[in-house]
């Protein structure tokens, strides 16, 4: 079986906020993306397994504005909600 350096992977990014009541609420936006050694990462480990192609992609989206990786909920810039943070979960990595 032939290696790949060539994946695709399909993550989650979840927005936190509180609205003017002081609820809190999220809003999860899915995204995927083509994902190769290509990418500009700092100490990024070998595109050879889907876990070290998944740690690869958690450096690269650190320090990335959301709104890079997924559309922004539509009421991001109400004046209404506050959005206080975002996590990015990876859901899967296929190669291709």
């Amino acid at each position: 079986m032939r290696k790949t350096n060539k994946w695709i992977v399909r993550f989650e990014v979840t927005f936190y906020g509180v609205d003017k009541e002081g609820k809190s609420f999220r809003e999860i936006k899915e995204n995927k993306i083509k994902f190769n050694d290509n990418f500009e990462i700092k100490n990024k480990l070998p595109f050879d397994t889907k876990e070290n192609v998944e740690i690869n992609f958690l450096l690269w989206v650190d320090g990335i504005p959301p709104e890079k990786l997924v559309p922004l909920p539509s009421d991001y810039h109400s004046k209404e909600l506050k959005y206080e943070e975002e996590s990015i979960e990876v859901l899967e990595v296929n190669s291709y």
